[in-house]
């Protein structure tokens, strides 16, 4: 059996390290007191308040007279594209933590650092990922021109 080189070992290490890391992360989360993933996935609505039929009421709960404003309330909904971005995150980490090891093995093992030109157009392709959360942002961005 050959022997561990130095190479190998220290991309274990490094990756040992990112997991030890990451788990930590996840207890010091799992622990916290007034957090929650489901809220930091959550965005501000403002929600028009109905009865049972569907129609906007006032304040008291009364369907609206002629010319009366309904009543708006701002509650804490998921967002679809927050969570498309938070995947699109741990995913691209994934990725750059694996080239990176590839990396660090080829210039541990005296090969030097590989060209990564054509790598880096696959990462920026990786935030495509992200296009949801962007354009949900940018269309909020212009909301105030909503009647």
């Amino acid at each position: 059996m050959d022997s561990i080189s130095f190479a190998e070992t220290l991309v274990t290490l490094v990756a040992a390290s990112v997991v030890i890391s990451m788990l930590l992360f996840y207890r010091s989360l799992h622990q916290a007191r007034g957090w929650s993933l489901t809220d930091a996935l959550s965005e501000d609505v403002t929600l028009t308040k109905t009865d049972q039929a569907g129609n906007p009421v006032n304040a008291a709960g009364n369907i609206l007279a002629v010319g009366e404003a309904p009543l708006n309330i701002t509650e804490m909904k998921a967002s679809s594209s927050r969570f498309i971005a938070m995947i699109g995150t741990v995913a691209i980490l994934m990725l750059y933590v694996g080239f990176g090891l590839a990396c660090l093995h080829n210039f541990a093992s005296g090969k030097g650092i590989p060209d990564m030109s054509n790598g880096s157009n696959f990462f920026y392709s990786g935030l495509v990922l992200f296009a949801p959360y962007i354009f949900n942002k940018f269309s909020s961005a212009f909301s105030f021109f909503k009647p």
